[in-house]
């Protein structure tokens, strides 16, 4: 089965490593046999972008999200048509803020974003971070993650984690992202798709439905999440003492 991933301004929304998640799941699929193919979207550059099977895009500094959106805008409509068409789409970090109807800055300008969905993010003065443990209920798994933000989001009606340690959309340990389709958004970073692979593996199965056999262990990673697990549930152990 042929795969074709799209990367969306990975010159400027790239913090953390977030290439990553696309570098881990062409390389997935591929050593589960099928033919992939990734390509990228750049500031200033025009694409027919509706031809892709995955859609992601990374984190950015508070700058550059604005700078990215400025430019993302031109693709509203065929972002919303591949949401509404079932299209696997990943949006982590700040990027996710874009999915929704605005964003506004911590000196009041408001951004459009893409109306994928209703939400609004509001940047404040303070930056939240810290580790998290978030419930993923599609898999039944707990991730693990990051999130380094200045903002709360408002208005999700279908949040794709609940926290179990760290600050969600515009709570502690509250519900965190956001899910529309198999249209995911989420502050967590580390890259995801890297330190989980229930997340890699849960994104595989909807890009290759029948054709989906988890035929290829990555025990490397399986070690890691498990270490990273534990250590997490340890620390979150020593915080209700």
């Amino acid at each position: 089965m042929e795969v074709k991933l799209l990367h969306l301004y990975d010159d400027v929304m790239n913090l953390y490593g977030e290439y990553a998640n696309v570098s881990i799941l062409a390389r997935y699929l591929t050593d589960l046999g099928h033919t992939v193919s990734v390509d990228t979207l750049s500031l200033y550059e025009e694409k027919d972008i509706s031809a892709y099977d995955f859609y992601f895009m990374g984190a950015g500094t508070e700058r550059r999200q604005k700078l990215a959106l400025s430019q993302l805008t031109r693709y509203r409509e065929a972002l919303q048509q591949a949401c509404g068409a079932g299209k696997v789409m990943l949006f982590t970090g700040n990027s996710f803020e874009l999915l929704g109807a605005r964003v506004q800055d911590a000196d009041g300008e408001t951004f459009e974003g893409l109306h994928i969905a209703d939400f609004v993010s509001t940047e404040g003065k303070r930056r939240i971070t810290g580790d998290c443990l978030a419930k993923f209920a599609e898999t039944g798994d707990t991730l693990v993650g990051f999130i380094n933000k200045c903002s709360k989001t408002t208005g999700v009606e279908t949040p794709l984690f609940t926290l179990e340690m760290g600050f969600g959309n515009e709570a502690d340990k509250g519900a965190e992202g956001f899910r529309k389709n198999n249209c995911f958004g989420t502050h967590l970073t580390g890259p995801i798709l890297v330190k989980n692979p229930a997340m890699l593996k849960y994104i595989a199965k909807l890009l290759l439905g029948e054709a989906y056999s988890d035929t290829v262990p990555y025990t490397y990673m399986e070690k890691s999440y498990a270490t990273t697990l534990s250590e997490l549930r340890k620390r979150l152990e020593l915080t209700k003492k």
